[in-house]
């Protein structure tokens, strides 16, 4: 496989088509489970109904701003998350 793209690492020779939920699935009907959310991704899923919606309704505002401003949304979600997760907010 050559890859003109990207030479600063070995790729394997493996495409995606879409992702449902946790599984990521290629054009042949191949499904691996998505467990390298890592690096530079998030692990919310793939193709979720309501984060779907959720992103449509962003982009029709405001796509990213630097974290060097307030983020009222980031703000307001860091809150919420420590109770989702059962967890103590930091104090």
């Amino acid at each position: 496989m050559s890859d003109s793209l990207l030479q600063v690492i070995k790729r394997i020779d493996l495409s995606f088509e879409f992702g449902k939920g946790s599984w990521l699935c290629t054009q042949d009907g191949g499904r691996y489970l998505d467990f390298a959310s890592r690096i530079a991704v998030n692990s919310l899923g793939h193709s979720h109904p309501h984060l779907v919606k959720a992103v449509k309704a962003q982009l029709g505002t405001l796509w990213h701003t630097s974290n060097l401003v307030r983020i009222p949304e980031g703000e307001r979600l860091a809150r919420r998350l420590p109770r989702l997760a059962n967890a103590e907010q930091p104090a």
